[in-house]
């Protein structure tokens, strides 16, 4: 936050949501629920001003100073800071991923943990447990398991497997006297001194070795008998070990140590590279190795590398950090006790877990935006400068973007109405008086061609996810006819920015839009660009249609016609939400991906199958674009409000009051056209869509062949969300122009 001038930060995620290391045991042993332990990145990012890019990093190449990411182009950087973890070692032994819950990745771990527990409680006898690493973290594993499983009645065998030649690895003398009476007085074996050769289902084998960890030398490997110990569940806690990042397929290396670590200087800078840092396990610290992998260090180091980074741009001198030799080591061990240790001293019990826990919740309520339910915690709603001012200082709302920035329907309607008839063209068959999705053309040899523009605003700073979405949204009405895509031209609007930044987002924005166009076979001829305040994205597109009778249009339903939605709704209000840091990440994720999802094979379906009539659903929402469908034969459609598809979080956001800027011109537009619409309807009624999905209306007989034909191509759902139930009769003083009812 209060980032330099002309700086662009980016954040790269594999997931968007972050696990707090320290409050794993707390969640196995029962006291803590899932979304205490988590930290949602997201909404941080967005009050930090910076961008999120919700794809792994796989590779940094320091030389060309690129990052590689899975799924799309390489992305530049001036200065780059990692924090990426560690894994558990040894994870390719054999068996070891196929039988074994391994506590790393952590988010894999949390998810699976309470599904372990629950199979256990459900055996016909007392379960086996057991735990390889006889670490800290294997440590607390078998405690707060130990306490879990008792706690609901069973009598638990629990073992811990251990290299060492003493329990937990790397304690103080005292800390270990007090955790070895722990074990012994719970019923916990303690194995030292073996080495796990395989994992089997439902075992681990082992062959002894010696206080280093390695093999025996009283006799040779392969002919050192081998132990089974059984469990039920085997879980893996063998300490920290490098992740896969960076792979080093660049040209350029960073330096790692022997284990894969990478090397770091005092300054968090990596050996050899000034403009990449590193911190936290990912790391390793060439003047003093002897640094643990312990979360401490890495929120130590946190304030240094925030000052390291901005003196680095500024060119100011770096900070060197010093690690401190001793720390409070808290372990949790089940039953709401915890041990501490410190100075060669340890003490156990509740006072002790009562003080980890209030060191735990304070550090996670620094962070933690939003509560599980998606709202605000009122001591950081305002964390972050989230909202624009006036000259006076009052809030401004903030502009959305995507299709929610354009031109509302009234306005758009009442200048259209105000244009002198065009003149007379045979070869346009849908033109500007049209009112439809797309134009088309015929052309002298009588073949159709579908014409299409559109343009939107960035709704997030990802360029390429701007791109990719601006070319699904622009390829959709052509899909809505049924017509094949086939060549475009992009409208690109850039920040007004230096030449390499704009070249940067450029390359990136038109990355995204070849990623979905080269997918479906449309061919990007050029385009234009221009520079103005923010990036806008538009593409103009031409494809071919079907043969005039497959040709899907707006007309042609007629009472009794079934309507069918391709889509779930709320990319408005989602998008406006996050870009207040209201979201949250796995909310937002679930919306990215949707607009990422092209219409191309709904839009075939549909032809080949002679829907009667469709639509796309973008700007002016579901009511709005579903009036196109009624308007002409002044029709009335009742839906069925318990059957509209929601994307994830938007009916919370809505019910929190939150809505896209565009909602009230289209509530303004389309309103007094809907009856029985209660204020939670028209929530999702006017919510603008970008790249949303097809609404058809279909006779009733060819409902389940849709339906299963977009099963069969795996397509998402198709939903039927209500019919067309008759007209507007004239005595209500509509010859034209549709109605909808909602319906319970």
């Amino acid at each position: 936050m209060n980032s330099p001038t002309n700086l662009r930060l980016v954040v790269v995620l594999d997931q968007p949501v972050a696990v707090y290391s320290g409050m794993v045991p707390g969640l196995v042993a029962g006291d803590y629920a899932h979304h205490e332990l988590e930290i949602d990145v997201l909404p941080l990012a967005r009050r930090a001003g910076a961008g999120v890019i919700l794809s792994a990093a796989t590779d940094l190449d320091p030389v060309r100073r690129e990052i590689s990411i899975e799924g799309r182009p390489a992305l530049r950087y001036d200065v780059a800071s990692l924090d990426v973890g560690s894994t558990v070692r040894e994870l390719d032994l054999p068996g070891v991923r196929e039988h074994a819950l391994a506590t790393r990745p952590i988010a894999r771990f949390v998810r699976e943990v309470d599904a372990r527990f629950h199979a256990l409680a459900k055996l016909d006898r007392p379960p086996r447990v057991l735990v390889v690493g006889g670490g800290a973290a294997g440590a607390e594993i078998a405690f707060t398991l130990e306490a879990r499983l008792r706690g609901a009645g069973l009598v638990p065998s629990i073992s811990v497997i251990s290299l060492d030649g003493e329990f937990p690895g790397g304690a103080t003398r005292h800390a270990r006297r007090t955790l070895d009476h722990e074990a012994s007085t719970r019923g916990i074996e303690i194995i030292l001194r073996e080495r796990v050769v395989r994992v089997e289902e439902g075992s681990v084998l082992t062959r002894p070795c010696d206080a280093a960890g390695t093999s025996s030398s009283r006799l040779e490997t392969d002919l050192t008998p081998e132990t089974r110990h059984e469990g039920d569940l085997i879980v893996w806690a063998t300490g920290a070990a490098p992740v896969a990042f960076p792979r080093h397929e660049g040209v350029g290396r960073l330096a790692v140590d022997e284990a894969g670590f990478v090397e770091v200087r005092d300054t968090l800078q990596t050996v050899g590279f000034d403009d990449v840092f590193a911190v936290g396990d990912c790391a390793r610290l060439v003047d003093a190795r002897w640094v643990p992998r312990s979360g401490v260090y890495a929120v130590r180091q946190g304030p240094f590398l925030e000052q390291n980074l901005r003196a680095h741009l500024s060119g100011r001198p770096l900070r060197r950090y010093r690690p401190q030799r001793d720390f409070l080591s808290l372990l949790n061990l089940g039953d709401r006790r915890a041990l501490g240790a410190k100075w060669g001293l340890s003490l156990a019990g509740g006072f002790v877990f009562r003080l980890k826990d209030w060191i735990d919740r304070r550090f996670m309520g620094r962070f933690q935006i939003l509560d599980k339910e998606g709202r605000p915690h009122p001591a950081l709603k305002r964390l972050g400068a989230m909202s624009e001012t006036d000259d006076l200082g009052e809030p401004v709302e903030m502009a959305c973007g995507g299709c929610a920035a354009k031109l509302g329907a009234l306005p758009l309607s009442a200048a259209l109405g105000e244009l002198p008839t065009p003149p007379t063209d045979t070869s346009v068959l849908l033109g500007l008086d049209a009112r439809d999705d797309v134009a088309a053309t015929r052309g002298a040899d009588g073949r159709i061609t579908l014409h299409n523009i559109d343009v939107i605003r960035s709704f997030c700073d990802d360029p390429w996810l701007i791109g990719r979405v601006a070319a699904s949204n622009a390829l959709s009405d052509l899909h809505a006819k049924g017509g094949r895509p086939r060549h475009a031209q992009a409208i690109i609007g850039l920040p007004d920015l230096s030449p390499d930044v704009a070249r940067e987002i450029l390359f990136q924005t038109l990355s995204g839009v070849r990623a979905t166009l080269d997918a479906l076979g449309v061919s990007l001829l050029g385009g234009h660009t221009t520079i103005g305040d923010e990036l806008t994205v538009g593409l103009s597109v031409t494809g071919e249609s079907p043969d005039e009778m497959a040709l899907l249009t707006q007309t042609g339903a007629i009472p009794g016609h079934e309507l069918l939605l391709t889509q779930p709704l709320g990319t408005g209000v989602v998008l406006a939400a996050d870009m207040q840091g209201l979201a949250r990440g796995e909310w937002v994720d679930a919306t990215h991906e949707a607009m990422q999802h092209t219409n191309d094979a709904g839009g075939r379906i549909a032809s080949e199958l002679r829907v009667h009539a469709a639509t796309d659903v973008t700007g002016f929402g579901f009511a709005g674009h579903l009036l196109t469908l009624l308007d002409r034969d002044g029709l009335v459609a009742e839906i069925e409000r318990q059957s509209i598809p929601l994307l994830p979080g938007a009916r919370t956001l809505w019910e929190a009051g939150l809505r896209s800027t565009a909602h009230p011109t289209n509530r303004e537009a389309f309103g007094h056209r809907i009856e029985g619409a209660t204020e939670s309807d028209e929530s999702w009624l006017f919510d603008p869509q970008t790249a949303g999905g097809l609404l058809f209306a279909v006779a009733p007989e060819k409902t389940i062949e849709i339906v299963r034909t977009f099963a069969r191509e795996g397509e998402p759902s198709i939903v039927r969300i209500g019919r067309i139930s008759g007209r507007v009769s004239e005595t209500e003083g509509e010859t034209a122009g549709g109605r909808i009812e909602l319906i319970d």
